[in-house]
C-alpha cells in the first residue's frame, strides 16, 4: 500500500523536474536562436549597406535599368533586415520569457523550505536572477518601449502652447 501512495509523488517529482529541464533547455534553444538571430542582422546590414553603394555609385551615364537593379537590390536587402530583426525580436522576447520562467520555478522551489531565512533564501535567488537580469537588458536593448501617458501629456502640453501662441485668436 505505501508503495502506491508513494507513486504520485515520484510522479510529481518527475513531472517538477522534466519541466525544470524543459525550461532550461527553451532558454539554451533560444539563446541560440538569438546568436543566429544576430548574425542574421548583421549579414542584412552588409546585404544593405552594398546595396547603399550599389545606390550611390550610379552616376549620370548609368541607365534607367542600372538604377532600377540597384534599386532592386536596395528593397530586397531592406525586406531581409526586416525579416532578421523580427526573428532576432521573437527570439530574444522568447529567451527572456524563458528565463523568467525558470526563475519563477526557483521562487516556487525556494519557497517550499519554510525553515529558510529571508537571507537564505536571497542567497538561493541571486544566482537565478542574472540570467533573467541579463535577457531583460538584452531585450531592451533592442526594444524601445514608449509610455503612452508621457506623450499623450507632450501632445496636450503643445496644443496649449500653440493656444498660447496665438492659435485660436480672433482677427479682430
Amino acid at each position: 500500500m505505501s508503495s502506491l501512495r508513494a507513486l504520485p509523488a515520484a510522479l510529481a517529482l518527475g513531472l517538477a523536474l522534466a519541466a525544470c529541464q524543459s525550461a532550461e533547455k527553451k532558454a539554451v534553444t533560444d539563446e541560440v536562436k538569438v546568436a543566429k538571430g544576430v548574425e542574421a542582422v548583421c549579414a542584412a546590414q552588409a546585404d544593405v549597406d552594398a546595396a547603399v553603394f550599389a545606390v550611390n555609385a550610379l552616376t549620370p551615364e548609368s541607365t534607367v535599368a542600372d538604377a532600377e537593379k540597384a534599386g532592386e537590390k536596395l528593397n530586397n536587402a531592406l525586406s531581409s533586415l526586416n525579416k532578421a530583426e523580427d526573428q532576432l525580436t521573437k527570439a530574444e522576447v522568447k529567451e527572456y520569457r524563458d528565463q523568467v520562467e525558470i526563475f519563477r520555478q526557483a521562487v516556487d522551489e525556494v519557497s517550499k523550505n519554510k525553515n529558510l531565512t529571508l537571507a537564505e533564501a536571497a542567497e538561493q535567488l541571486k544566482g537565478k536572477a542574472a540570467p533573467v537580469v541579463a535577457a531583460r537588458e538584452q531585450l531592451a536593448a533592442t526594444t524601445v518601449c514608449v509610455a503612452v501617458e508621457d506623450d499623450a501629456m507632450k501632445d496636450d502640453s503643445m496644443k496649449d502652447d500653440s493656444m498660447k501662441d496665438g492659435g485660436d485668436q480672433d482677427p479682430s
